[in-house]
């Protein structure tokens, strides 16, 4: 989920403990007690996150066949999205979530994460209790219980991660496998149990993600050299990419005052 659960100013996220880092990119909250409706945009960034809905209840996927309602103190595991969501937050929201970096969630459940992609299941009650017991705190709350529970075991996946990072997802999967002595085929298999996802899905919203900041950061920019310089086959399939992954076409993101979060 992109800077992830981004509902306007209701959002806020903080660092996890620095032995964590490696594994947690960030813990987050979205909190408002004022009970007035609030509609954000999440966009795929490769996380796996888990969200701790302890307010009102809130819609994931709002307006869509996908639409999911997401229950007052319940937790959530939230796949790795290939897609844009639009989340609706209709009362007084007070949600914590948890932010794994890509193929580190492994580290700590044993739960492979084949056909989670873009799914939003129940799971990690115990982190309810949790949070409700510590209030303010939950930094340090978060902190033990991931500590205590840090296994490595997604330890091997985060060099290819970090390749493929490097790369701007502009790499073959076949160059990229050899890079780290494995057959395409154990990559795939292994970038399904990490990730969810493949890795040349990773690979193309890694690359979508280094486009929507160009183009953000360089709005006079030509989007036929941008389509050339990263590897799309041209305008048309970076537009089609872009709009997929965001729900809007890039020259939006030209347009003064555009750029989001």
């Amino acid at each position: 989920m992109n800077v992830s659960f981004y509902l306007y100013d209701m959002y806020r996220q903080y660092k996890p403990h620095p032995l964590l880092e490696p594994y947690i990119d960030a813990y987050w909250t979205v909190t408002s007690a004022t009970g007035s409706a609030a509609v954000g945009r999440i966009l795929p960034d490769g996380c796996v996150d888990i969200i701790c809905n302890l307010g009102d209840a809130t819609i994931s996927d709002a307006g869509t066949p996908q639409q999911q309602l997401l229950l007052s103190e319940k937790a959530y595991l939230i796949g790795t999205m290939t897609r844009y969501s639009d989340s609706c937050q209709p009362g007084a929201a007070r949600m914590i979530g948890i932010r794994f970096k890509p193929a580190a969630f492994n580290s700590f459940f044993r739960l492979p994460l084949q056909d989670t992609a873009d799914e939003c299941i129940e799971f990690g009650q115990e982190l309810i209790t949790l949070l409700l017991q510590a209030g303010d705190n939950f930094i340090t709350v978060l902190d033990k219980y991931f500590l205590e529970r840090n296994t490595h075991a997604s330890l091997d996946m985060l060099p290819i991660v970090d390749t493929i990072y490097k790369h701007q997802g502009c790499i073959r999967i076949g160059d990229l496998a050899r890079a780290h002595f494995l057959t395409p085929r154990q990559l795939e298999r292994q970038f399904l149990k990490h990730t969810g996802v493949s890795p040349k899905a990773f690979a193309n919203i890694v690359r979508y993600q280094t486009v929507h900041r160009h183009i953000r950061n360089n709005p006079g920019s030509s989007l036929l050299q941008i389509a050339f310089d990263y590897g799309y086959y041209d305008h048309s399939h970076l537009t089609n990419e872009i709009r997929k992954y965001t729900g809007k076409a890039p020259s939006t993101f030209m347009e003064k005052g555009a750029a989001e979060k």
